[in-house]
Formats: structure tokens, sequence, C-alpha cells
């Protein structure tokens, strides 16, 4: 298991993904981060993607739920389980295309979620982060990697817009498969319109260390982007975008590294308060 930061600040609320790209019972997600000494943990896993655009491991759109529905069932039991051992939560990772939101609003409606993690996976209906020969096709499509960049930030922004995010995953993403950050004026005017509604949004910034075992090679965000993060006041979070128990705090010294070279003092946690979900700031 990678190293770990300090233990009483260790948290995670972007992982515990096992229903179409991982592997694990989520329980062993649970006592992986108890050995932790983890602080919090929340069980983020995908939604299921609507019909037409179905994620590249998901089964038939009614399996899908299916599973979904157990997992569910599943953290809800977690928590009470180890109510005494470690404050769990049940969230999800809702998927963001222009043409689907009513979609997303009533599948966030239908169960009693803790938090959301709003992500983007998909630019110009293509999954971009699946693979290369993907993310080269979407490129092609918006007209170049820079005009990907700017359409994926003009998505990032229309799923802020609609009020449910909590936590922002994954921030730039965009540069998954780019030896070097995607630049360019207009990358750089989308960057901080986005920066600038993530705080309009009073959303939580994922500090996702899963970047590094990617070919980008990189922390999202950016230590650029983190920092220009910091100095507006967005709070930050550690997300170790766990797919299988063994990676639960993977690359999290890493993470909070980046937070300290940001400027962070702290990071953000999201603890049960009775029947509320409360932000506490543990110290970095």
């Amino acid at each position: 298991m990678a190293g770990s930061p300090e233990r009483g600040s260790l948290v995670s609320y972007h992982g515990g993904h096992t229903l179409y790209d991982g592997t694990g019972r989520l329980e062993d997600f649970v006592l992986a981060a108890i050995r932790q000494g983890f602080a919090g943990l929340g069980f983020s896993e995908h939604m299921p993607a609507p019909p037409r655009y179905p994620y590249p491991d998901q089964p038939s759109w009614d399996e899908a739920v299916r599973k979904f529905d157990r997992y569910v069932d599943t953290v809800q039991e977690l928590k009470v389980t180890y109510r005494d051992e470690l404050p769990l939560l049940l969230g999800i990772e809702v998927e963001y295309l222009p043409d689907e939101e009513e979609y997303l609003t009533d599948f966030l409606a239908r169960y009693p979620f803790d938090y959301v993690v709003g992500s983007v996976h998909y630019v110009a209906g293509i999954g971009f982060d699946h693979c290369r020969e993907w993310y080269d096709e979407a490129a092609q499509k918006c007209g170049g990697y820079e005009n990907l960049a700017v359409s994926y930030y003009r998505n990032v922004r229309g799923l802020l817009a609609l009020g449910v995010t909590d936590v922002l995953g994954h921030l730039d993403l965009i540069n998954i498969f780019s030896p070097a950050p995607i630049s360019g004026e207009d990358v750089a005017e989308a960057e901080e319109a986005t920066l600038a509604a993530a705080l309009q949004w009073n959303v939580i910034l994922d500090v996702n260390g899963r970047g590094l075992i990617k070919p980008c090679k990189q922390i999202y965000p950016r230590a650029e982007l983190l920092r220009k993060a910091r100095e507006m006041g967005i709070p930050a979070t550690f997300g170790d975008d766990s797919h299988a128990p063994d990676q639960v705090g993977a690359r999290l010294d890493e993470v909070r590294a980046s937070m300290r070279v940001a400027g962070y003092q702290t990071v953000t946690a999201l603890l049960p308060d009775g029947h509320q979900i409360r932000r506490v700031e543990l110290p970095l």
C-alpha cells in the first residue's frame, strides 16, 4: 500500500469505485481506511450513465442501476456497522452531459446521498479519458486540443451551474493524455472562469493523486491551478480515487505535499453531524 500522510487528517471523498472499472468489497475499503487512521471516508461510485452515453465498462443500463442500488444499500449498512470507528458517507460521482441535465437531477433525487462529486469525462459526446484514441478523436471533433480544453471547461461550468456539486472532481482531467498541460490564451481564460465558478458555487476542490499514474503524470489539479484556487479561497480535500481496497490512501502523501506548496494549511473534511453533513477544516 502506498505511503500516507499523517494520521488524524486523512480523508478521501473520491473513490471506492468497484461497479464498472474497479474491484473489491466495499467493506475492505472501509477496513483499509480504519487501518490507516482515516478521519472520514466517502464512497463516490459513478452514476450509471444515460443509455446514450454508457461508460466503456458499463453493463446494460438496467443492470447498471441494479448494481448501483446494491452499492447504495451496502454503504448504508456499512455506515451503521462502523459508525463508532469511522465516519462514512454515501456519495456519488455524477457525469455531466450538456443534453442530459434532467437525467442527472432526476437520478440524484432517487437516493439519499450525503454529497456529490461532480465530474466531466465526456466532451463532444466522447469519453475522452478512456484511451488515447478517443482523446484524439474528441480533440479532432472539437477542432484541436486547445478547443478540446475550452469545451471541457465549458462543460465543467455547466455542471457547476446545476448547483448539485459538493466536491469538484479532478479539475484538469482534460490533460490526462497530454505530455504537457494544454495551454493558450483561450485555455487560460477558460480555466480562470472555471475557478471563478467553483468559488461562486462554494464547492470543494478534489486534489486527486490518480493522475500520477496516468500519462500526464500530474496531480489534479496541477500546481499552477491549485495555487490559484488557494489564492481565491477555494477549499480543497483529498481524493485517492481508489478502484481497489489496496488503493485507499494511495498517493495522498504527494497530494498533501502539493497542497502545502500551493499554500493550503487545512484540508476540508465532510463529517456527519446528526442529520446534516458539515465541513470541518483539519490541519495539513
